[in-house]
Order: C-alpha cells, then structure tokens, then sequence
C-alpha cells in the first residue's frame, strides 16, 4: 500500500504541475509575445496609467493641476476649482476641471478618483497603450481563467489526496513501510505548491501589462530616476515622478497627505507601482515574477535607479502640461 501512495503521490505532483504550465503557457502567449523594438514617445498621463493604471493617471492630474494653481486641495482632502483657470489641452486633465465645476462645493479626493475612473479619458488613455501593444484588456486571458479552473481541479485533487493518506495511516493501512515518510513529503509538496501556484497565476492574469508594456515602464524609471526633479517644466517637474512612483514623489508632503487622506490605497503610503483596481487589476508590475529584481507594487522597495536607458526602445516623458494659473 506505502509503495503505491508514493507513486500516486509523484503523480499528484505531476498533475499540479501539467496544470500551472498550461495556464502559465496561454497567459504568456497572451501577454509575453516579443517586443516590436518601435520607440514610443508616451507622454506623463501614458506612463501614468501604465504605471498604476486610471488611478495613477488621475493622481497625475489633480498633482499637475495643484502645483499649476488650476485646481486648490484643502484640509481633509477636498478638491475645488480655482476661479478663472483656464481649460486645459489634455482631455484627463480637462475632466478634473469639467467635474470640479459641474460641483461647486468640489469634491474629496477619494471621490473625485472613483467619479474619473469611468470617464472617456483615462479610457482613452488606456485604448492609446492597447494600440501600441504595451496593455492587453483582461478579457483576453480569458482561456487562461478557464484554464486555470482546472489548475483548481488539480490542487482540490492533491487535497483529497492529502486526506486520504491521513485517513489510510489513522485507520493502519498505511505508514507501514519507511517509504510513508516519502507520501507525505510529495503529497505536502504537491498541496502547497498547488496552492502557491493558484495565487501565483491569480496575481499574474491580473497584470495586464505587456513584455514590452513592462519594459518601457522599466526603460523610463531608468531614464527619470526617483527623487529627481527637473523644474524645467511643470511635465518633468511634477508630472513624470508622480507618474511613475505615486503621489510620495510629488514633491510636495502636504498635498500628497491630503489627496490621499481616508483612502487605503493612498500613495502616501510609499507604494510604487502596482495599482490594484476595484476588479483586481494591476499595472506596473512584472506578471513573471520579476521586474529587473524589483517588486514595483510591494511599497517596501526602492523604485528608482535603475541604469538602463530611455532610449533603448522608448522614449519616456514628453507631454507637456498647460493648466491654467488661475488666481484665488
């Protein structure tokens, strides 16, 4: 019987295994074909939404707009339109300006993010970088979903496996032979990695960042390390770090603080990359598992310095910003 369990065993791990392959084969077939080497002249909002998605794109603009005068943000997070700034060229930034006046009293910031989140502009933005092959829609991983279905067949599978080594052994019809110890060794391997590669291909389907999606994004935090300002342009000066690391790098704690006041998700909170939407999706992040020996969405690392250069590839940044310097 012990010798029988350990060959049924090496085949549950096999059997977890084939399955994680076959969802890992489709969402790599999906999101991972190679790059074009096309260069792409991706503005601040466009590095914004690869970087952390309508979030990120959106915190862009209300940054941009605050440090331009068009837009006040006042204690406990609520943002107002200033009287007389004038419209904006770029349609995210117009759409904070277009909601801010249709609501005189303004809005809290949290708010504002999940009123633009749907508008045509960050929809825009991410139709933009779907041409370009840099995002894929989430929908297209849609036969890796089915197949991962089976991958939680495989692992419920190693599961009632686990059970019925331990009821064989409870009821002394296993645990007979030396050779045990080895059914339960392959049955924990088989159920824990089952289950770690159920997450793990959970976390990557999410991604929906290109190869080449992730390789601009690395190649602009090459060119623009983090902490660097260049005050030539409201663009650069504003818009490119908080683009690529979140409101923390708008150079300004105190508007950092109240935009993200009573938001979980806040920036503040040092998260780089990853923004995780209210479906689940992410953006920023390296759907294989490393990202140049990053994790972008951890919040606990360091998301700058990086040496490789803009140029091999992508041209980074560009885009600049005409938002109104309205008087109070």
């Amino acid at each position: 019987m012990d010798y029988f369990l350990l060959f049924a065993a090496l085949g549950v791990v096999f059997l977890v295994n084939v399955a994680e392959q076959s969802v890992e084969r489709e969402r790599r077939r999906v999101s991972e074909p190679e790059p074009t080497g096309a260069g792409h002249d991706l503005s601040h909002y466009e590095l914004a939404y690869l970087s952390g998605g309508p979030r990120r794109a959106i915190n862009t603009a209300l940054a941009v707009l605050a440090r331009a005068g068009a837009v006040r943000v006042s204690r406990g997070s609520q943002v107002t339109a200033v009287y007389g700034a004038r419209p904006s060229p770029v349609p995210i930034e117009q759409a904070v300006l277009d909601a801010l006046a249709a609501r005189p009293g303004g809005y809290r910031a949290g708010e504002l993010r999940r009123a633009l989140e749907a508008h045509p502009a960050p929809a825009g933005l991410a139709g933009g970088l779907r041409a370009r092959g840099l995002i894929v829609p989430e929908e297209a991983f849609g036969t890796a979903w089915r197949r991962r279905k089976l991958q939680k067949a495989a692992v419920a599978v190693a599961g009632g496996f686990a059970l019925l080594v331990v009821a064989l052994a409870a009821a002394r019809l296993a645990a007979k032979e030396p050779v045990f110890l080895g059914v339960l060794f392959f049955t924990v391997i088989a159920v824990v990695s089952g289950l770690a590669a159920l997450a793990r291909q959970r976390r990557r389907l999410r991604n929906v960042l290109t190869k080449e999606g992730r390789a601009v994004l690395l190649s602009a935090r090459g060119h623009h390390p983090r902490g660097v300002h260049d005050q030539s342009s409201l663009a650069l000066a504003v818009g490119i770090p908080v683009a690529l690391y979140g409101l923390q790098d708008a150079g300004d704690q105190s508007l950092c603080d109240e935009l993200s006041a009573g938001d979980p998700g806040g920036d503040c909170a040092g998260a780089c990359g990853t923004y995780g939407g209210g479906d689940g999706t992410t953006f920023g992040s390296d759907s294989s598992g490393g990202f140049g020996g990053m994790d972008f969405g951890g919040g606990s690392s360091s998301c700058g310095g990086s040496s490789s250069s803009c140029g091999s590839g992508s041209s980074c940044g560009g885009g600049g910003s005409s938002c109104g310097g309205g008087s109070s």
